[in-house]
């Protein structure tokens, strides 16, 4: 069975002014089972991941994430996870509500300990300032679809 990854859709909120708003929308998380009898699955899902403003001027390197739990058997397994945003993966990247604009940024997993039979796990997404001082004033967003396999 091949990994499969659907997306849910969170509001984006629109900013005004001369900062420049980006949002990360998170997707929702499936997961498979391999031949070998190895299987994980999502006990949550994440919440959308949020940059908030983001001024130009300083451009000050941001971070922003959320927190979801797996459930992994053998109990012990450690899950591969894979990011694919709806504007590119390579970089993943934030595109501008009405122009051809976009924001790199990248996204990373990191196991922070278990709770009950449940792998907890942080996604933190970085936006880099220099990536975001010349961009155009709006908002942005992305539809980052998560994939966790066995």
């Amino acid at each position: 069975m091949q990994p499969q990854s659907l997306a849910c859709r969170s509001a984006r909120r629109r900013l005004s002014g001369p900062a420049i708003g980006l949002l990360v929308l998170a997707g929702l998380l499936v997961a498979c089972t391999s031949a070998h009898a190895q299987a994980c699955f999502f006990s949550s899902s994440p919440a959308g991941i949020g940059f908030g403003s983001l001024d130009p001027s300083s451009a000050a390197t941001r971070i922003a994430f959320t927190d979801v739990r797996v459930f992994c058997l053998p109990l012990s397994f450690t899950p591969a996870w894979q990011f694919a945003g709806a504007n590119g993966n390579a970089p993943l990247r934030m595109k501008h509500a009405t122009q051809s604009a976009f924001v790199p940024y990248t996204v990373a997993s990191s196991f922070t300990g278990m709770s009950g039979f449940s792998q907890s796990w942080r996604l933190t997404a970085t936006v880099l300032g220099p990536n975001y001082q010349n961009a155009l004033v709006g908002s942005y967003s992305d539809l980052l679809t998560v994939t966790v396999t066995p």
